[in-house]
């Protein structure tokens, strides 16, 4: 079923005082919170959702537990809707996509247009370190844990219902950035489709969607659509975050592929692939 995701400027602005919101500020820039933010907004230390993982790929998810635990120290609630935000929207996506994994997807919501639309609509800032808050009591709910791994992926790439969305620019994706990560390889996975998040957001604002309408035709021509079974992917998983969220957006089966391109890059037992996206990307 599709999801709702996002919330508009207007509709924070009337219930930002309901006693059950909580806006979040996703964020990892030092003092970026302090000097600027929605008033009564919480920080959500990005570091404290994710991590280095064993293989020093970065972004990680943490343990679902560990998750709850830095939620409940924000204050999240069971009862909590949180409308999260950000300057980047992939971090802010990557922070939705994470209450989505503990599933709590239908009580997260991103806001749509930023801290940028927020201000155009004259909406206050503030300044400051954030409130004290009482500790919540949210607990993951409804696990369903849609993260597949390389071998997953493998096993299934001549699977023609396999649609794979790689959310890297044309240099990363056609391999003629030489390969990042460490050394990795450069390229993408066989038959993925270069769904680059960018293309996803308003032109004026990246942090705001496009219409549902426009979203919905970009991931048709990008060989998405029902029946199928999706995998987002990127570099280490930010920005595959906001294919997801499309793809959630429109009710596809959509999967996430954590370790991306800095796990698969690096193994030398996967084919590799080079050169454009043969789909027509044009609008």
């Amino acid at each position: 079923m599709p999801v709702d995701p996002l919330v508009e400027v207007d509709w924070l602005m009337q219930h930002i005082g309901d006693e059950d919101v909580i806006v979040i500020e996703a964020e990892r820039r030092a003092g970026a919170f302090a000097a600027e933010h929605i008033p009564g907004a919480r920080p959500l230390r990005f570091d404290d959702i994710a991590w280095e993982g064993e293989e020093g790929w970065i972004a990680e998810f943490r343990e679902l537990d560990d998750i709850a635990a830095t939620l409940r120290a924000a204050g999240v609630r069971r009862e909590s809707r949180v409308v999260i935000y950000g300057a980047s929207m992939t971090m802010t996506a990557r922070t939705w996509v994470t209450f989505d994994l503990l599933g709590l997807g239908d009580r997260a919501f991103v806001l749509n247009g930023g801290l940028e639309a927020w201000k155009a609509a004259g909406g206050e800032v503030a300044t400051g370190p954030p409130p004290e808050v009482a500790a919540g009591d949210v607990e993951p709910a409804h696990r369903v844990d849609f993260r597949v791994s390389a071998d997953w992926i493998h096993a299934r790439l001549a699977d023609e219902s396999l649609v794979l969305l790689d959310a890297r620019p044309d240099d990363e994706y056609t391999g003629d950035d030489g390969g990042l990560g460490n050394g990795g390889r450069p390229g993408h996975i066989p038959g993925a489709a270069q769904l680059y998040w960018e293309e996803l957001m308003d032109p004026d604002n990246n942090t705001r969607f496009r219409p549902r309408a426009e979203i919905a035709r970009i991931l048709e021509r990008h060989g998405a659509g029902e029946g199928r079974t999706h995998v987002a992917y990127c570099m280490i998983g930010m920005r595959a975050s906001v294919d997801y969220m499309a793809a959630r957006m429109m009710g596809l089966d959509i999967h996430f592929y954590d370790g991306s391109w800095r796990d698969w890059g690096d193994r030398r037992d996967l084919p590799v692939e080079m050169g454009p996206d043969p789909r027509d990307r044009e609008p």
